[in-house]
Parts: structure tokens; C-alpha cells; sequence
């Protein structure tokens, strides 16, 4: 399965968070490869700093506009997930990204105005749809803030929005920050944190989504 992040929307922590579902998919034993269409290289940075800490990260590579040439799909096909980081600006690597994936995530924060500000993203993934038939998209909470009114109605505004919302979402917490550090996924950096335990609730729905089957966790 391939699963493009995208979003037109700076700081959401879409990079955090296509490293942290590679790194669960290969916890549960899968074979991953993390693709890093982002000129600014958090996957290839976080992939080097586990390294140098004798850490086992999924495998890396960056590619841009290019990524749906045939030997860089048959180079994908040897893995059974791939996960896509894109650049927060709508180009050529975000359509690329969409042409050759099973999967579009939109991660999305509690307010409006991010949610408003995916406008483009989602226009994009609708004309995408039109070639890629097989595409499916879905918006994600991310980043949300526990206990405030904000957090707990961000779901009314997105009442009339063309995409799926999936039900797992994750909190602010201060793991998902030191986690990227260490260049490793929340639930393996921090398996006892709630915030690890809602990402692989993300998880869970995502392989669910993709193959409309729950996914059971190994170990």
C-alpha cells in the first residue's frame, strides 16, 4: 500500500507523522520504505540520526517529480508499505505523489482556518481521483488540544467536507517532539505514552481503510 501525506499547510507535522506510521508499519513486521519528496529531508535526517544512534530505521530514499518513472515504481513494488512525504506547498511532487498512490492522508489541526486552508489540497486530490481511480482520501486530526471547546467541535466544522474523517486522531504532546529528535516514531520512541497509543489507533484505521480489513497487531 502507498500512502501519500499531503497538505498545502506548513507545520501540522505531516513529516512526524509519515515517519511515525512507517516506523509502526515496520514494527509490525512489514517491510517499508519511506519516500522523501520534501526538499527539506526530515525523513532523511531523522533516518540518519537513528542510524548514528545504532537504531534499525525503514529505509529512505528521496525523490521528487520523477518518483512515478517506471523503475522508481518497481523499486516501491518490493516493499509492502510506502509511505510518501510531500513538500506543504501544492507542485509537481504533490501530483506526482497522488498519480501513484492507494492512499491520500490530509492531516489537518482543530481549526477552521486549517481546515479552509486545504481547499487547494483537496481540489487536487479530486482531479487526481480522475486518472488514479483507485485513490481514496481521507482528513486526520492532528495535533489537537486536549480539554478545550475547540478540540472537542473540530469535527462540526468539518461536516460538509467532501473527504472521510477518520475517527483516530492524535493529541499536542510534548513525545511526538522529542521523538522526530530522536529520529524515531512516537510508538517506539515512547510506547507507554498516550500518544503512542493514538498513533497506532491511526494506524489500525489506516490499513483498515486501505484494505477494508482491520489490521491485528503483531506482538
Amino acid at each position: 500500500m502507498k500512502i501519500a501525506l499531503v497538505s498545502q499547510k506548513g507545520g501540522v507535522g505531516k513529516s512526524s507523522l509519515a515517519i511515525s506510521i512507517a516506523w509502526e508499519l515496520a514494527a509490525r513486521r512489514h517491510s517499508v520504505l519511506i519516500v522523501d519528496g520534501d526538499p527539506q529531508g526530515t525523513a532523511r535526517i531523522a533516518r540518519d540520526v537513528a542510524i548514528e544512534a545504532g537504531r534499525q530505521p525503514p529505509q529512505v530514499v528521496a525523490l521528487g517529480k520523477d518518483m512515478c518513472k517506471p523503475t522508481n515504481l518497481q523499486a516501491m513494488d518490493r516493499f509492502d508499505h510506502v509511505v510518501i512525504d510531500t513538500p506543504a506547498k501544492l507542485g509537481d511532487v504533490q501530483r506526482a505523489a497522488l498519480m501513484l498512490a492507494d492512499i491520500a492522508l490530509v492531516p489537518v489541526s482543530q481549526s477552521g482556518a486549517e481546515v479552509w486552508g486545504n481547499t487547494d489540497t483537496i481540489a487536487l486530490i479530486s482531479q487526481a481521483q480522475m486518472i488514479n481511480t483507485a485513490l481514496k482520501a481521507a482528513l486526520v486530526f492532528v495535533r489537537k488540544l486536549p480539554s478545550t471547546a475547540l478540540g472537542k467541535n473540530a469535527r462540526a466544522i468539518l461536516e460538509n467536507c467532501e473527504l472521510p474523517v477518520f475517527a483516530a486522531e492524535t493529541m499536542f504532546r510534548v513525545a511526538w517532539q522529542e521523538a522526530i529528535t530522536a529520529g524515531m516514531g512516537i510508538a517506539q520512541y515512547a510506547p507507554r505514552d498516550k500518544g503512542a497509543l493514538e498513533l497506532r489507533s491511526l494506524v489500525d484505521e489506516l490499513l483498515a481503510f486501505g484494505h477494508g480489513m482491520a489490521e491485528v497487531v503483531n506482538g
